[in-house]
């Protein structure tokens, strides 16, 4: 007897439904709304996009909490970074930075925000001590990001992808020639409005001589502090903080990219580790600040960032230079920075998958939660 045809939409979608419950996702009869052939501005999916749309939406709630690694807070810690800063280190602001991002001609193009993509402020390969000190502190704190991450301070995090809309129809080739159309489309316009900030923006200097520490019973981040100023000479105290004034000129042409300071204003930190909890984090600043001898390093360009897939390294998609004449350099393919290892060592994947267990459990704990 042959056994009946396997319904694998009507499976997918009970799946979806499923794992749309496990996550706390409200599971009710989705609907489009403001559809043009709605007299009420709302229609029901047919059943088989709906199993489609179900997975997805579920599929994104997932990823949204698991998929950021482990730069998952860097959008979202400001609020707890500025409450630990010591109190001759707050943070500095002008009224123009306290203003919110323009809505002028900001970039546009259609496109989805990736943690794949960051734009971010990354030592000179030149500044040898500053490399050689940040690599040696994050080999002896275990950190789980060391091969796929240079040391960095995120400045639009995460940042942006084209979105690629390709008729069904094309053949492979045919499909893959307008991806690659679209691609050169949108880093034409990302440089531009790249280039458009950084213009505004002068080169800097940063000086990373004090740690700090955030999280809690479930998690904690060990960071470096980038004290950034004009002058060598000049006081951090100074009006104006060059990171914080980049990062707002960044936002002002890219509004839609306003993580760093969704919770709150921007603070800029350099994150050196992870641990289980804020306790492991103190301990592991407290002796790694005895140790430290303080470094400092010019920083005349910024980079646009790209991996491929959640395992992938970091590498500099785009060149951005500070200042007026300001011309970003694109690079592809993207290139690695020299101090980056070749590959992943053991355990540093092993230091991954802890801090991604630590997640999951960290995740569901929450879910329950909001069940409960």
């Amino acid at each position: 007897m042959t056994p009946p045809e396997k319904d694998w939409f009507s499976d997918g979608k009970e799946a979806a439904r499923k794992l749309k419950l496990d996550l706390g996702i409200d599971t009710r009869k989705d609907v489009i709304e403001g559809h043009p052939e709605s007299a009420d501005g709302v229609l029901e999916k047919d059943s088989r996009y709906l199993a489609l749309e179900s997975g997805r939406a579920a599929a994104r709630a997932l990823l949204e909490q698991m998929n950021t690694d482990n730069e998952l807070d860097e959008g979202t810690v400001n609020t707890s970074i500025s409450m630990s800063r010591n109190e001759d280190s707050t943070v500095k602001k002008t009224s123009d930075d306290r203003d919110e991002p323009s809505r002028r001609d900001h970039f546009d193009f259609p496109s989805n925000k990736s943690h794949c993509m960051t734009i971010c402020m990354v030592p000179p390969s030149t500044a040898y001590s500053a490399w050689s000190q940040l690599t040696s502190a994050r080999k002896a704190c275990r950190d789980p990001g060391f091969y796929r991450w240079p040391p960095h301070v995120n400045l639009l995090y995460p940042f942006l992808e084209p979105l690629f809309h390709i008729d069904g129809t094309l053949e492979r080739a045919s499909a893959e020639e307008k991806k690659q159309e679209v691609r050169v489309q949108f880093m034409n316009e990302v440089t531009k409005h790249l280039s458009n900030a950084a213009k505004q923006c002068r080169p800097f200097h940063v000086n990373l001589d004090s740690f700090g520490c955030f999280g809690g019973k479930s998690r904690g981040v060990l960071w470096a502090d980038p004290k950034s100023t004009y002058s060598s000479m000049e006081s951090s105290a100074e009006k104006v903080d060059p990171l914080i004034h980049l990062q707002n000129m960044l936002e002002k042409e890219f509004p839609m990219c306003n993580d760093q300071r969704k919770q709150g204003s921007f603070t800029p930190h350099m994150t050196i580790s992870h641990y289980a909890n804020i306790s492991d984090a103190i301990e592991a600043k407290d002796e790694l600040q005895s140790s430290w001898e303080p470094v400092s390093f010019h920083v005349s360009e910024v980079y646009l960032l790209q991996r491929t897939g959640d395992d992938g390294q970091f590498k500099v998609a785009a060149t951005i230079p500070l200042g007026p004449s300001s011309i970003v350099k694109i690079h592809d393919p993207p290139i690695s920075f020299p101090g980056m290892p070749i590959v992943e060592e053991e355990w540093v994947r092993l230091e991954r998958m802890l801090m991604k267990n630590r997640r999951k459990k960290s995740f569901k704990g929450k879910r329950r939660k909001r069940v409960e």
